[in-house]
């Protein structure tokens, strides 16, 4: 997690708003010093209850109609940081912005863009795979797995904030939910995955090791468990070798 926060921070990423689910010592001593900076804020989302609201289940694969503690962050984000924020991206701790040096910063490249005439940025999300790693190997995720699949297969929506609504029915983790009055059909949604050019994309670090794969909680039931199965993702997932990220790490501690 440590990684992940000082690499956006480094890369040109104002403020970052974490929602802690864990709860954990060893998650608040990392994250102490970092809000201590002013640049992170966190959220405690472990003790969430709801018992009241039958849309509400708290862990687990969720039906169309159900939410989740990540559904209500979302929504949460939208409402309270719609005002404070130019662009608003949701990003999980397995994800990387990226932006290869060569083309600029993430800085520059959304200064670029006019929020006022573009509701949101659909941004390409590759993932990688486990870069022929067995057991977890002793280095930051964004160096030890550099290859991934040849074309994004999703993507992530980064949203001009001021069009958001309040997200209370919008449970995507790639999409927002925008205001409809007098925005809708005139304020596009740019989709950077027809602009190869553009550059900007997201390093999604789907299995890491095969060890961390098989360990790792599958709370959405997304995941496919099996040999098979990760011989089909690895075929995928590791078609091309990336080192784009390589320049843009702060220096290791």
């Amino acid at each position: 997690m440590g990684d992940w926060i000082e690499y956006h921070l480094h890369n040109g990423v104002d403020h970052l708003y974490l929602f802690d689910q864990d709860g954990s010592e060893e998650a608040r001593n990392i994250l102490r010093p970092f809000v201590a900076s002013g640049r992170v804020t966190v959220h405690e989302w472990y003790n969430i209850d709801r018992k009241w609201d039958f849309t509400f289940k708290p862990s687990g694969k969720t039906q169309f109609f159900q939410k989740n503690r990540k559904h209500l962050a979302y929504s949460f984000a939208a409402r309270k940081y719609r005002k404070e924020t130019l662009w608003l991206l949701k990003i999980d701790l397995d994800e990387f912005l990226v932006m290869p040096p060569e083309l600029g910063s993430i800085q520059s490249f959304l200064k670029s863009i006019d929020a006022e005439k573009n509701r949101a940025l659909r941004v390409p999300r590759y993932d990688f795979g486990d870069n022929g790693y067995v057991a977890r190997p002793n280095l930051r995720v964004s160096e030890a797995y550099l290859h991934r699949e040849a074309s994004p297969s999703n993507y992530k929506d980064i949203a001009s904030a001021r069009f958001l609504n309040g997200n209370h029915f919008c449970n995507s983790s790639h999409r927002w939910s925008y205001r409809i009055k007098g925005h809708l059909g005139q304020t596009p949604i740019r989709d950077l995955r027809t602009e190869p050019e553009g550059g900007l994309r997201i390093h999604h670090y789907y299995t890491k090791s095969r060890q961390e794969y098989f360990e790792r909680q599958n709370i959405s039931g997304g995941r496919k468990i099996g040999d098979s199965a990760y011989v089909a993702i690895q075929q995928r997932t590791n078609e091309v070798e990336d080192r784009t990220i390589l320049s843009l790490l702060p220096p290791a501690k």
